[in-house]
């Protein structure tokens, strides 16, 4: 087991965002946090990359609480929501520091560039790109980093098709290589031909775990897609799922 959440509960004020919220994660595999806006999954994220500290419960990884790992040894990278940068750089000084940062050769650097179709931004800064290019450039920044567990906030927002595809193989290459991936999104049709499990994620209590089949046989919901099971077991209305990020548990 690589990641444990046990009766962990949050508060923001008044607001409930996460009750008594409990899941493992295990090595080598690509989970997908499944909820609509406000279920409690940015909330979740901030958790596990320690944002966040929770009002009730613990948090383990390897066995041991994540406050106990300093921040250089802790094996967890992150793509957030929005995307995070240095303002002065361009993307090629972007990808050169963590290369060096993080032990990883022009190889490494250059397989990213080219299967994200960063070339011709390289020189650019952040505040020059597309709001795609941005995405493709966080997703390079994470992938360059040691880590076991890769934790992506809205990965597929602003992506074309094409570079949808591109980072679905990224993704699976690393649970390929033992490493675990955890996807937060609302883009059910996207991660249901790839993730290993899924946690069913509603007003911070998770209602359903486990592969699509384990959920649908638990809730007699056969030939139901990943997005009808969903909606079925939540009550959720399709609307209810946006492309806006999830200020979602901050202010729900």
């Amino acid at each position: 087991m690589l990641l444990k959440f046990e009766n962990v509960s949050k508060s923001y004020g008044r607001v409930r965002a996460l009750h008594k919220v409990s899941f493992n994660i295990n090595q080598g595999e690509i989970v997908g946090l499944i909820g609509a806006n406000g279920a409690g999954k940015t909330t979740t994220v901030l958790h596990i990359v320690r944002y966040l500290v929770p009002d009730e419960g613990r948090i383990t990884l390897k066995g041991k609480p994540v406050s106990q790992y300093d921040d250089a040894s802790y094996p967890v990278t992150y793509m957030p929501d929005t995307p995070i940068y240095y303002e002065e750089l361009t993307v090629n000084e972007h990808l050169k520091l963590l290369a060096s940062v993080y032990g990883k050769n022009k190889k490494d650097v250059d397989n990213l560039i080219e299967r994200l179709e960063l070339e011709e931004h390289l020189d650019k800064i952040p505040d020059a790109l597309s709001k795609g290019t941005k995405q493709k450039l966080m997703i390079a920044c994470a992938a360059l980093r040691n880590f076991d567990l890769f934790v992506a906030d809205e990965p597929f927002t602003g992506l074309d098709p094409k570079q949808i595809r591109v980072l679905k193989d990224i993704f699976i290459e690393q649970r390929e290589t033992g490493k675990t991936v955890l996807l937060s999104t609302h883009l059910l049709d996207v991660i249901e031909s790839f993730c290993d499990r899924y946690i069913f994620l509603h007003k911070g209590v998770i209602l359903a775990e486990g592969t699509k089949e384990d959920i649908a046989k638990a809730y007699g919901l056969n030939n139901y897609t990943l997005e009808e099971l969903y909606l079925e077991i939540t009550g959720e209305d399709i609307r209810s799922f946006g492309e806006e990020s999830e200020a979602d548990d901050m202010d729900s």
